[in-house]
């Protein structure tokens, strides 16, 4: 079926979804204690010590590392997922166990036991953007467990699609070109806070993105770039002056 497209009259807001409506680090956390738990107590214990490293200091973190190997998981983390993924994969936890302890992670987020919430700045300009502007949720997470999750945060009202298994970057990258084929690349703008999968697919089209930088990576330009969110934000108002003028 072909990929449905919208009036160019109607700008386009495209939104990640783990460290972008949320970015609480429980759970996260919770994914990187749930996967080393399958390691022996040496191996789990320096694994979690260098991923609560990267959390608290970014890829600055790689300095810290024991080896050589270790170092390099850490300055190519591009968020904390990733570095929970690299560092289980480094000292011995399979594939597997990984999406065996994602999949915990998302029934964990459910429960009253993990603290998570939707940020409010996010949410207020949503509430405002809604309407003149089309916003689409992408994430990579399966579509399984992802609309409670949505109506536990309160967003999902915010939304007018939500796109799980977008399978970022080449599945948001096709669809953002089937997207800005019949409108300007300029009336789309992707958030998020992984330069490759939501950053540089918009970017390379054209197309405009605010980039969350947390870690400090500057992974690459984008229309705005900001450590936390809420200073993308009013450069998403500024995008929708520009193209609703």
């Amino acid at each position: 079926m072909a990929e449905q497209t919208f009036p160019p009259c109607k700008p386009l807001l495209v939104v990640d979804f783990d460290g972008t409506v949320y970015r609480d680090d429980a759970p996260v956390r919770f994914y990187a204690e749930h996967a080393a738990a399958t390691l022996p107590a040496a191996a789990r214990a320096r694994m979690l010590d260098r991923f609560e490293a990267y959390l608290a200091e970014g890829v600055a973190a790689a300095a810290g590392a024991a080896d050589e190997t270790e170092a390099a998981v850490l300055s190519s983390s591009v968020d904390a997922w990733g570095a929970a993924a690299g560092l289980g994969a480094l000292h011995g936890v399979d594939g597997a166990a990984l999406e065996t302890a994602f999949l915990a992670s998302r029934k964990f987020m459910l429960t009253a036991e993990c603290a998570v919430t939707a940020i409010p700045a996010l949410v207020e300009a949503f509430e405002e953007l809604r309407g003149p502007v089309r916003i689409v949720l992408a994430t990579n997470s399966p579509a399984e467990g992802l609309a409670p999750l949505l109506d536990r945060l309160g967003v999902t009202g915010l939304f007018d699609e939500v796109r799980p298994g977008s399978n970022k970057p080449d599945g948001l990258r096709r669809w953002i070109s089937w997207q800005v084929a019949a409108r300007p690349p300029g009336e789309l703008f992707s958030l998020g806070d992984h330069y490759f999968n939501e950053i540089e697919p918009a970017m390379a089209v054209g197309a405009r993105a605010g980039y969350i930088d947390r870690f400090g990576r500057a992974d690459g330009p984008a229309t705005v770039t900001a450590e936390a969110v809420e200073d993308v934000l009013p450069g998403i108002f500024a995008w929708v002056r520009t193209v609703g003028s």
